[in-house]
């Protein structure tokens, strides 16, 4: 994910002096013959990222949470802590949709996805440093571990 979003901060940065495709098409204008510009030789780099992220998505930070919080807490607090990671989840979602607009006219879109792509790392250095490894282990030794035991 960090790979595709910084492709993607790429696109926008080399493309941010062409011409945008708009629904908005003035019929009225003359066709050119010329090339478009270089945007359309970069199409490519906007699909290919925008795949490699919905893959990469889709076998990391998808799933993986939604596996872990099953693991990690101890049965007496499960359903609550649950419903509090969903909640979460969910409003975390809602909140970058939202604001994610707002957050590329502040920063410019190449700004929005490099800044995604520095968050992808963090989350990554979080998980090296923060989150256990459960493999193997009983959910008594999960919660040990926790507890500091």
């Amino acid at each position: 994910m960090v790979f595709s979003t910084s492709a993607f901060g790429a696109y926008f940065k080399l493309t941010e002096g062409a011409p945008s495709n708009s629904s908005l098409v003035d019929f009225l204008a003359p066709v050119s013959a010329e090339p478009a510009g270089a945007s359309v030789g970069l199409a490519w780099l906007a699909v290919g990222s925008m795949c490699l992220f919905i893959a990469g998505f889709a076998v990391g930070w998808g799933p993986i949470p939604w596996l872990l919080m099953s693991e990690i807490f101890p049965l007496h607090v499960k359903g609550v802590a649950t419903g509090i990671c969903v909640l979460t989840n969910w409003l975390m979602a809602f909140l970058v949709t939202k604001e994610f607009s707002s957050l590329m006219e502040v920063l410019q879109p190449y700004g929005a996805f490099w800044l995604a792509s520095a968050f992808c790392i963090l989350s990554v250095l979080f998980t090296l440093c923060c989150v256990p490894e459960t493999k193997g282990k009983t959910l008594e030794q999960i919660t040990a571990h926790f507890e500091g035991r």
